[in-house]
């Protein structure tokens, strides 16, 4: 299970749910991992949330982009 805090990225990508979608899509790729299904929805006023369920488990992301900051949560089983 990892959990991590990003600081210190672009708040146009933390605000952009296309981009932050690719990003888990790719993230899940590049880890060897399965996508099931995923699902990202941007927030009133800023952020975005993601979440993606993977044949080992699960990954999300949420962002805060005023203060530069996206949480990472990966889990699995694999």
């Amino acid at each position: 299970h990892l959990l991590v805090d990003i600081k210190g990225i672009e708040a146009d990508f933390l605000d952009s749910e296309v981009r932050l979608a690719k990003a888990m899509v790719d993230t899940v790729s590049n880890a060897g991992l399965t996508m099931l299904s995923y699902h990202c929805h941007k927030l009133i006023p800023k952020g975005v949330s993601c979440v993606g369920v993977l044949l080992e488990s699960h990954i999300s992301f949420h962002t805060w982009p005023d203060e530069g900051v996206i949480t990472l949560d990966l889990f699995t089983c694999g």
